[in-house]
């Protein structure tokens, strides 16, 4: 039953240590000569092209993105309605993207309506206006002042509010995964914790974890079933110097207690988890005390 190990690893790698959180693959245009104009399968219409005006898209997140108001050369509204992870943070509109790196985060590229741009350092302001953060999302003024179109088409200004990550604004502000357990004798530290909040696949009949608490010294460790319809988290197994041993679901409690949410992907718990006897191979049966804080991780897509 290893595998169920490696699915967990393969799970937590996925979707990345920093919460948050997983996104949606789209192309970056490297500096300066490949040219995409825009969102892979997207219109590269002009939004002021004429005709009927569209209405605003609606985000898969609240609050992520924003309208941005295009003036200059070539004018519009950029609507910005979601988000990706891929290679670099970008927010993404049917009519383009933004690129934002670093922490405070600055715009590298942006791409509109068939028009790229590469600010200068300092040549886009982004100013927290809001991070209160209840759902993990803070919000921003964005100001891109004057910018040239690498091929000189013209020069616009962009400007507006922003929906953005909370911990890509201020950093994260929940405290860091991780913690510890007395399993009998013995003391285990786990350096973070990471639950993967969807239906895990099954391989040969079984189904992987959806969390793994590793001892960071012995890489002993426990795992973690998670039911996504009824939200049930179980201890599911413990694993000890290379053997495995299914542990009751009734013979621990887990208490709950939500912190904060550090990005729309995830939100900070932290676990108090009492077990009165379970078989741990190598030990017998022994009681298992756990205080952990975890990331309970959306799927990313």
């Amino acid at each position: 039953m290893t595998w169920i190990r490696s699915l967990t690893i393969l799970a937590i790698a996925f979707v990345g240590v920093t919460v948050v959180t997983l996104g949606i693959a789209t192309l970056v245009v490297p500096r300066p000569a490949a040219l995409g104009d825009t969102e892979p399968g997207a219109s590269a219409a002009p939004a002021s092209s004429g005709g009927p005006a569209r209405p605003a898209p609606t985000s898969a997140i609240p609050g992520l993105g924003g309208a941005l108001a295009v003036t200059g050369d070539l004018e519009g509204t950029f609507y910005l309605t979601r988000d990706s992870q891929e290679d670099a943070y970008a927010l993404l509109g049917s009519d383009g993207r933004i690129t934002l790196e670093g922490a405070p985060p600055e715009v590298t590229q942006i791409s509109y309506s068939g028009w790229e741009f590469f600010p200068d350092s300092g040549q886009c302001e982004i100013t927290a206006v809001d991070n209160a953060g209840r759902i993990g999302i803070g919000f921003a003024e964005l100001a891109c002042t004057d910018l040239e179109e690498i091929r000189d088409k013209g020069t616009v200004s962009i400007a507006g509010t922003i929906g953005l990550p909370l911990d890509r604004i201020v950093g994260r502000q929940t405290p860091p995964t991780g913690g510890t357990a007395t399993v009998g004798p013995e003391e285990w530290t786990f350096e973070f914790g990471y639950l993967a909040t969807w239906q895990q696949p099954a391989i040969g009949g079984q189904t992987g974890s959806n969390m793994e608490l590793v001892d960071a010294a012995t890489s002993a460790s426990l795992l973690f079933s998670y039911d996504h319809v009824t939200h049930d988290l179980a201890v599911a197994a413990v694993q000890r110097g290379g053997e495995i041993a299914e542990v009751d679901p009734a013979a621990c409690g887990i208490v709950r207690e939500e912190i904060g949410a550090p990005n729309p992907r995830a939100l900070t718990v932290e676990l108090t988890i009492t077990c009165t006897e379970v078989e741990v191979p190598g030990l017998g049966p022994v009681p298992i005390d756990v205080s952990v804080i975890v990331d309970e991780l959306a799927y990313p897509f």
